[in-house]
């Protein structure tokens, strides 16, 4: 295949993409499909070069095989290396034990299945990863293990079989993804067999571009509209979609345009081909490997910049990274002067300490020794919760079978529960303690809680996978507690402001990180168009909640809005660990929490006002009048720190709520 300038440009339009959007760029809401113009890319090279090789009778697996891992390996096996070596002076020893694992993943190219089986991309938390970003390069290095022999195969049996036999394996693999992204998003997003289509479409692009004219009136206006859909699909995607889908398809094709119609010198190449996008699109592989893990320690360690000028700093360090790396690993290794004997033993020395080191994260959990005592401590309330937190959240692959007389009860065993605890892990982290207090005024509680479930029926969480269950859960809770007409008290607590909102507002610091939520809208009917449209329909679904179980009980509604968007626990760590802070005590500002406090409050009252008359009561139980004075919220208190996480109480701290809560449920 001849060389073209312009695919350097096309890698740098999809390197940009993904890089901004790692950075947080707002409007860059569809910058991960940069990955998949790689993909299309990716396909098109290798394709064409498998063809190339075919017709001229010269295709050596050997060979195949032998240029990928020099063009994959040194880079990637440096960049993971040298995110072990910072990540042992950066990460507490959880993330460096996951960290481990990433590692090894990725040199044996399969870092999707791991990621698959650990976190969801588009969660918030994935931006903190270091080596989350390798799921493609598994994605890519599967598809490598596969296309040559396939084609190779098929060549043989007879040329006039590829090119159907491609379109029908694309066909299913899209297919497949269409019909999986919504119920089995993580599967759809992180396998091969969804994701091939993507690399099978550039396979086609090279088999239909083979000996054919270059010069035709329809490649210009081809191109032009492949650029434009390609900037589309970058800008424009709306939030929680299904990917890969329909919403993939402007990215991949267009980038399948651009390369189907290749242009000579001209002002329309020019926007590609021009030596800055040409240089950008050189360094691409070595600026994929090496953002992430910048950003992402950068951001676990919270140290990420939060001015034009800081983000500026960081970007220049990435960019002389990654030009280091393509000059200094890439390059050499490439053109095969990188094989010489001192080289090839520093690979290996190289793939064997990123084991080495990865094994021993594992069997002592992070290398916890790292840290001193007092930094232990303190990582220790991640874990703060009661003994029978973890067995009493209802076990999602039970919801169908479970009898709620089996729920764990707590207080005063020798009565029947009079109270009743609804809500997600937030409720199920205050069970115990509010048990015990309720024990001393001889009554007794029944915990229902489901993990991510908020506690409404008739709303189900956008884009989750694992909220499909809620709906059938809230439906069964309902029903047991009617009937159970000794249940006179019913508590609605969850992470409220994860299900009312689009956007978590301002974290403790008083930074919109433009974290996302998992907004609810309305379990039947299409989802509302408007923000304004999903919070009238949350309030109307809560407000019939409300109605339904004031027939028979009074109602506890919690109004929690202590969502740090920080995990506490690492950040003070982090500071004791570099002797920047003291753990004593450590507010924010009041008004911060009141940015969702109030509209929470106001969702809360809107619901009481449209259940109308109501037979019981419904209260508001304000968590914030505990840890809030007028002007600042407590974060620690007294040396103790008050969240294990980024949103949940710690132990202490629903020992401290306890006592008022179950003074306002009227059995003192």
């Amino acid at each position: 295949m001849n060389y073209r300038n312009d695919i350097d440009g096309l890698r740098a339009v999809a390197i940009l993409g993904v890089v901004l959007y790692h950075a947080g760029l707002k409007k860059m809401s569809g910058g991960y499909a940069g990955v998949d113009v790689f993909f299309v890319i990716s396909g098109f090279l290798i394709g064409g070069r498998i063809f190339l090789d075919l017709e001229k009778d010269r295709f050596s697996f050997k060979d195949f095989y032998f240029r990928r891992v020099r063009r994959i390996l040194p880079a990637l096996v440096a960049m993971v290396l040298v995110t072990m070596i910072v990540g042992w002076v950066t990460l507490i020893p959880h993330d460096y034990r996951y960290l481990g694992g990433g590692a090894v993943t990725a040199l044996l190219s399969l870092s999707n299945i791991w990621f698959l089986n650990r976190i969801d991309y588009f969660n918030p938390d994935a931006t903190l990863d270091p080596l989350i970003h390798t799921w493609s390069l598994g994605i890519e290095e599967q598809f490598y293990a596969i296309i040559p022999l396939l084609l190779f195969l098929l060549w043989r049996v007879s040329k006039k079989a590829v090119l159907p036999a491609l379109l029908l394996i694309t066909l299913a693999s899209f297919a497949t993804a269409l019909a999986t992204a919504q119920e089995y998003r993580l599967e759809a997003f992180y396998l091969l067999h969804t994701r091939a289509w993507e690399l099978l479409i550039g396979v086609l692009v090279a088999w239909s571009v083979r000996n054919r004219p270059l010069a035709s009136p329809w490649h210009t206006p081809t191109y032009i509209a492949g650029l434009i859909l390609i900037v589309f699909g970058l800008w424009s995607v709306p939030p929680n979609v299904p990917w890969p889908g329909v919403w993939t398809l402007p990215a991949v094709c267009g980038a399948a345009m651009v390369l189907f119609a290749p242009q000579a010198a001209s002002p329309v190449t020019a926007i590609l081909a021009n030596p800055l996008m040409r240089f950008v699109g050189l360094i691409s592989y070595s600026l994929y490997l090496w953002h992430q893990p910048i950003f992402g320690i950068l951001k676990k360690a919270y140290l990420w910049p939060q001015t034009i000028a800081g983000l500026l700093l960081v970007c220049a360090a990435l960019i002389v990274t990654a030009t280091l790396s393509w000059r200094f690993i890439e390059q050499p290794f490439r053109t095969g002067a990188g094989w010489n004997r001192p080289q090839k033993a520093t690979f290996w020395a190289a793939v064997a300490g990123i084991w080495i080191i990865a094994i021993g994260g594992g069997i002592t959990e992070g290398y916890p020794k790292r840290m001193p005592t007092e930094v232990s401590e303190t990582l220790a309330v991640r874990e703060s919760y009661s003994p029978t937190y973890r067995r009493c959240l209802l076990v999602r692959n039970k919801v169908a079978a479970y009898d709620f007389n089996d729920a764990c009860t707590f207080g005063d065993l020798s009565q029947e529960p009079t109270v009743a605890l609804l809500g997600d892990s937030h409720a199920g982290r205050i069970a115990q303690p509010l048990g015990d207090a309720l024990k001393k005024h001889g009554k007794a509680m029944v915990e229902l809680t489901l993990s991510s479930c908020l506690p409404v029926a008739g709303l189900i969480n956008d884009g989750q996978s694992r909220a499909t269950q809620c709906p059938a859960f809230n439906a069964r809770v309902l029903e047991y507690l009617s009937e159970k007409p000794e249940i006179t008290q019913v508590i609605l607590y969850a992470n409220w402001v994860s299900y009312a909102f689009e956007t978590f507002g301002p974290n403790m610091f008083g930074i919109d990180p433009s974290s996302t939520t998992i907004p609810s809208f309305p379990v039947n009917g299409p989802k509302p168009a408007s923000s304004e449209g999903r919070e009238a329909a949350f309030i109307s679904a809560l407000a019939t909640q409300l109605k339904t179980i004031s027939q028979h009980s009074n109602v506890l509604l919690v109004v929690s809005t202590g969502n740090l968007q920080v995990d506490l626990p690492r950040y003070i760590a982090n500071r004791q660990w570099w002797n920047t802070q003291t753990t004593r005590n450590f507010t924010y500002p009041r008004s911060i929490e009141r940015v969702r406090g109030d509209a929470l409050r106001a969702i809360f009252e809107s619901a009481i006002r449209e259940a109308g008359p109501l037979k019981y009561e419904v209260s508001l139980f304000d968590l914030n009048n505990l840890f809030c004075t007028e002007d600042a919220c407590d974060l620690v208190r007294d040396g103790t720190l008050l969240h294990s996480d980024t949103n949940h109480l710690s132990l202490p701290a629903t020992k401290i709520l306890a006592a008022p809560m179950a003074r306002a449920l009227s059995v003192d």
